[in-house]
This record gives C-alpha cells, sequence and structure tokens, in this order.
C-alpha cells in the first residue's frame, strides 16, 4: 500500500527502534515521496521507499495514506514555507531538496503548497523536464553537514548526493555506494568533469579534471576538494565511471585533449 511522506524528512530504519545505533543500511526519504508499505505494528511501518526500493522501517506518524500526486519540485538545498505569501509571514516548516509539492495558487512570487503553507516560487521547478546537470545540483548541497544515511538539505552522506542529484537529471541511481559502482555509467580511466570517482565505502562528482565535490566524514559536511588528496586519505580509488554529458555543456577534460 503507497503511503507519503508528510515531515519535511523521515529516517528509513533497519530496525524499527528509533533510538537504536545506525546500521549498515539506513536512509531517508523527503516530504512527497512514496513508501510502500507491507505491515504496519507498534507505529511502525514496514516496507520500501518507491524511488529505489530500498527495505526499512518508518515511524508511521510521519505517514499518510492519503497521497497527493506532487507537480513541483524543490531545488534548493533547503527552503522555508510560510504561512502566507509573504517573508514576514510565520514560517510554517522548512523543506529539502527534493521534496514533491503540489502547487494549487500563485501569489506575489510565492506558491499555496499541498494547502497548508506557502513557498517561494524560484526554489521550486515542475518535475519535469528534469534538469541534465547534476554538478549544479551537487553544488547547492556544498556545507551541508554530513549525515549517516542522509538524503536531504538538512544531512547526506556521499552515495545520497549522488543520488539525489542524478535523480533530479533523471537518471535512477542505486541507494548504496557498491551498487553505483557496479550499475552507473561506464568504464573510465582518467578522471573528468561529472565523473564519479569511487573510493573503498566512498563516492563523489568530479567538478573538473582535478577537484571532486562529495558529503564526506573528514570534513562533516559537502565539500569540494582536490582529488589527489581525498585519494591520499581514502585508500585509493577503485573505479571512475563516466555519465551522461550535463546536457548540452560541453565539458573538456585529459580524455579529450
Amino acid at each position: 500500500m503507497k503511503y507519503q511522506v508528510t515531515s519535511p524528512i523521515t529516517d528509513v530504519r533497519e530496525v524499527p527502534d528509533a533510538n537504536a545505533v545506525r546500521g549498515k543500511f539506513e536512509t531517508q526519504l523527503v516530504f512527497g515521496e512514496i513508501f510502500i508499505v507491507g505491515e504496519e505494528k507498534n507505529g511502525w511501518c514496514k516496507g520500501m521507499c518507491r524511488h529505489d526500493q530500498y527495505p526499512g522501517y518508518v515511524e508511521r506518524r510521519h505517514l499518510t495514506q492519503s497521497v497527493v500526486p506532487p507537480t513541483h519540485i524543490v531545488t534548493t538545498a533547503r527552503t522555508h514555507t510560510y504561512q502566507d505569501a509573504s517573508i514576514k509571514s510565520p514560517l510554517v516548516s522548512t523543506l529539502g531538496f527534493g521534496s514533491l509539492v503540489t502547487i494549487s495558487a500563485s501569489d506575489k512570487g510565492f506558491a499555496h503548497i499541498n494547502n497548508y503553507a506557502w513557498v517561494y516560487q524560484k526554489h521550486i521547478a515542475p518535475i519535469t523536464p528534469p534538469d541534465k546537470d547534476y554538478l549544479a545540483s551537487a553544488k547547492k548541497f556544498l556545507g551541508t553537514p554530513y549525515y549517516w544515511g542522509g538524503r536531504s538539505g538538512f544531512g547526506i552522506d556521499c552515495s545520497g548526493l549522488v543520488q539525489v542529484c542524478l535523480g533530479r537529471a533523471g537518471m535512477t541511481a542505486p541507494r548504496d555506494t557498491e551498487e553505483q559502482q557496479t550499475s552507473l555509467g561506464v568504464k573510465a580511466d582518467l578522471p573528468c568533469g561529472g565523473d564519479l570517482v569511487f573510493f573503498p565505502g566512498h563516492v563523489g562528482i568530479m567538478t573538473d579534471d582535478h577537484n571532486i565535490i562529495h558529503a564526506n566524514a573528514f570534513h562533516m559536511e559537502v565539500t569540494i576538494e582536490p582529488l589527489d588528496r581525498v585519494t591520499a586519505r581514502s585508500g585509493g580509488i577503485t573505479a571512475i565511471r563516466q555519465l551522461k554529458p550535463l546536457g548540452s555543456k560541453l565539458i573538456t577534460c585529459a580524455r579529450s585533449g
């Protein structure tokens, strides 16, 4: 049965215990995403995330069975929602990148979403067409805190950053680094802007020939830094995967001279 997320974010846990130490397999859902529920018990729903079939447990209080088809997506790392169409209006909530909302009205540069709040209209976009420039999406997360299992503008991990940015570009990506390394793109020998570079248990996106953007526990945030520096402390590169070009942009790199 389809349930929709009504909180800005909710953890998808390996076990039905909010106080348990986070396990190997953890992820998150953001506002408007769908969780397919197979069982409900003691305030928890057991099921899987519809977008990537990732299994786990979600607290029932973060979900509703009244699914509202979304029309727009949040395209900034974070955005506030307001009681009225004004920046001076009381704050209602804060939504993260990738949140799925439904517009019912527009006024003064704001959009009324899901019949409960107003959001600055330039911080959302129609779900289609996708934004092919996944590197630009990744840069919006700069400074976002690192969070194990996170995939939102409130906190994100390395594979979460790759998944949500490729998702915005219309590309389906697995949740975990190991599966991303074997299923995304094609093998490359030299890194280039837009490539995914993998290390033991880690992944980032090249911003050019020499630098990489990644969510990392070394800085505890999303940063851009030299690839050589990351390689030295991460145990070496395990794979370089070339993806589709970034929209209509021509990326020059060592591969093309």
